[in-house]
């Protein structure tokens, strides 16, 4: 049996899933099998941190890159935001600028030697996690999902396809298995990897990630859905899909810039605001340093509760959810967003009633998915009535099953993109000449 894997390589995290061959036409659970990344480490399996921190002769990966950022106070970053570096407006531009000094003291690397090693990193653990999986087989197909974000899409996926053939050829020769590597072992690797034929032949079809999550929803939730519109809130953007079938609805495809790290930005200004003695640039840094590590879980208590609550030295700060969506950046978000969901809901309608079908389903997917405003966002009704818009929640009951050791359930919507990027049918993949790949 022939397998595909579908790389999602977040904003905040990383994931992979596996499923094989006929996966979409032939639904089987026990076959889909989310990968996991972070077997050993710290944190939920499922979920590798997305970051690479330069620690003097070391380059550091995940958590522990992060710890490293978080001990060198606000005076030094990790680098998290890789799809910042591949949406550029010129992607190669952007890959050759050399990295800020505050992520490479020395100046030494261009950012696409970051990525490349993170995603060399990032390669290794799906390598792994797949040979240590008891039922995936062979992968004779690999995929990565990608925001629906550029006009220049085919070119930008030759280069990034191009980065995770130089991030194969980078991994083969450090072998990265305990989140480090030695700096100058790395900058050997990487100019071995640029000239290297393997690089150059790797291939990957690449499908956009509402598509997939909207795949996901489609077949692996109680009873299979025919219309389907979901709303992807990750870290980095908010994706909009719409699938009839098996068809993707081009025009309800959207990509909204504004995500989970806006929301954290737009929480770590609530508690500045509830803090008017912290006066000077450094004390307001320092806050923000502190409350960054805790900034999820912060928001979690506040879409569950109403309230969350941080304790910064001596201070406690009271955070709640109606000064939250009273901010005038939120509420542009939420309303660009509403019109983007009615819009792509709109034509998700009109073809159900062209296809004599009488409801669709709405899902949302994402870290971002239980704030209140996404869950009564997807209660929406269809913009001219007639179809039956039916929410139903993203975690399907099979990811509570024994085998996932109760690991899977609670960040299943995060998996969506990366379990639906590798059940979906070719149909879904993103276009472009793969003939002449």
């Amino acid at each position: 049996m022939n397998w595909t894997v579908c790389i999602d390589f977040g904003t905040a995290f990383s994931k992979a899933a596996a499923a094989p061959a006929g996966a979409w036409t032939d639904f089987d659970a026990a076959k889909i099998r989310p990968l996991m990344l972070n077997a050993l480490g710290g944190g939920n399996p499922f979920l590798l941190d997305s970051a690479v921190f330069i620690a003097g002769d070391e380059i550091l990966f995940g958590a522990a890159a992060i710890s490293a950022a978080a001990e060198a106070g606000g005076k030094r970053q990790a680098l998290r935001s890789f799809k910042t570096i591949l949406s550029a407006p010129d992607l190669e531009r952007a890959l050759s600028a050399r990295a800020p000094a505050s992520i490479d003291p020395e100046r030494a690397l261009q950012q696409r030697d970051l990525v490349v090693l993170y995603l060399a990193f990032l390669m290794g653990a799906v390598e792994r996690a797949v040979a240590s999986d008891p039922v995936v087989g062979a992968v004779n197909a690999w995929r990565y999902a990608s925001p629906a974000w550029r006009d220049d899409r085919i070119a930008a996926h030759r280069v990034i396809e191009r980065l995770f053939g130089e991030a194969r050829v980078v991994g083969n020769a450090l072998k990265i298995a305990e989140n480090r590597v030695a700096a100058a072992s790395a900058r050997a690797a990487l100019a071995g990897a640029r000239d290297d034929v393997a690089a150059a032949t790797w291939r990957m079809d690449m499908v956009y990630e509402a598509t997939a999550a909207a795949a996901c929803s489609a077949v692996s939730l109680a009873d299979r859905a025919t219309h389907v519109i979901v709303v992807d809130v990750g870290a980095g953007t908010t994706d909009i899909a719409a699938l009839a079938g098996s068809a993707e609805l081009h025009e309800a495809r959207v990509t909204l810039a504004q995500a989970g790290d806006f929301m954290d930005r737009v929480l770590l200004n609530q508690a500045l605001a509830a803090s008017p003695n912290l006066k000077s640039v450094a004390q307001q840094q320092e806050l923000w340093a502190a409350m960054g590590p805790n900034v999820r879980d912060l928001k979690e208590s506040l879409f569950a509760t109403g309230r969350g609550v941080f304790r910064f030295g001596a201070r406690v700060i009271n955070l709640s959810l109606k000064d939250f969506e009273r901010d005038k950046g939120f509420k542009q978000f939420q309303n660009d967003l509403t019109r983007a969901y009615l819009g792509a809901l709109k034509a998700l309608r009109d073809r159900a009633r062209a296809d004599k079908q009488k409801h669709i389903v709405a899902v949302a997917v994402g870290g971002g998915a239980p704030a209140p405003f996404i869950q009564a966002l997807i209660k929406s009704s269809a913009p001219g009535g007639g179809v039956k818009v039916v929410a139903r929640p993203s975690i399907p009951d099979w990811a509570n099953a024994a085998a996932f050791g109760g690991n899977l359930a609670p960040v299943f919507p995060q998996l969506a993109v990366a379990i639906g990027g590798a059940l979906a049918p070719e149909a879904m993949l993103a276009a472009y000449d793969r003939a002449s790949a």
